[in-house]
């Protein structure tokens, strides 16, 4: 495990290399979800990053500018910034001369999962898995409600993380759907029963999107951050599982 830093647009975006003993390893590349950072909740990402490099796997977790350690203000943000970051880190990894250039592979927790599959059509990578991803938060009607919010009173407090004008404004301009074609590798999707981010309409989306392509995993009795310890380490077992299949 070392640090790895990226530069992205004058920032240094913050990170951490798992790495296997053996020479040119297929990487990943992790993202984050909305106000965290590297970790990932119940320290997911650290866990699989550790049991990837057993595997001959190595493992980018990074934390998105104004999030973690990196620089930045969160409050910062837009979808659009995300996407471009990830692109730089993807740079970034592939560079290592401890990783294959030619197999590198997204995967993303809710707003990191949007942005990886939005990444992911802009970047050929060998594979793809989305935790949770939070297409809801560039949802026309959502966005419309959080600019009204931002209008009467310069921001959307959502849960103690500010959102601004330029973070919806560049919301109204995705479709989370039809600007994540372009992936042709398989697609890992797992998401809890119980998640009020995640409906029905979103693994409709996202199952139009891929077809036969995706894998999906439904985890029962689990919300949005997969919260019992079961839930959590099926998650893993699943995803790495996947990942090496593909990779």
């Amino acid at each position: 495990m070392e640090p790895l830093n990226v530069q992205h647009e004058g920032r240094t975006l913050r990170g951490t290399l798992h790495l296997p003993q053996e020479a040119s390893a297929p990487a990943v590349v992790l993202c984050h979800g909305f106000s965290g950072n590297r970790t990932e909740f119940g320290h997911t990402f650290v866990r699989l990053g550790r049991r990837l490099a057993e595997r001959g796997v190595a493992a980018y977790r990074f934390d998105f500018a104004g999030g973690g350690e990196s620089d930045g203000e969160y409050g910062d943000i837009t979808v659009t910034d995300q996407v471009s970051q990830v692109l730089a880190v993807l740079d970034a990894v592939g560079d290592h001369s401890g990783v294959d250039a030619e197999r590198l592979s997204l995967l993303g927790m809710s707003l990191g999962g949007l942005t990886a599959s939005l990444a992911a059509a802009k970047r050929q990578v060998r594979a793809l898995a989305l935790w949770a991803p939070a297409a809801i938060a560039v949802d026309p009607e959502v966005t419309r409600q959080r600019q009204a919010i931002i209008a009467e009173h310069g921001l959307h407090d959502f849960g103690g993380t500010p959102i601004f004008k330029r973070y919806a404004d560049d919301a109204e301009t995705i479709d989370a759907f039809a600007d994540a074609r372009g992936h042709a590798g398989p697609v890992l999707l797992a998401a809890g029963s119980e998640d009020n981010v995640f409906g029905p309409g979103v693994f409709d989306g996202y199952h139009g999107l891929y077809g036969s392509q995706l894998e999906y995993h439904k985890l029962n009795g689990v919300g949005h951050g997969f919260e019992t310890v079961p839930a959590r380490e099926h998650l893993l077992e699943l995803t790495e599982a996947f990942l090496l299949r593909h990779m």
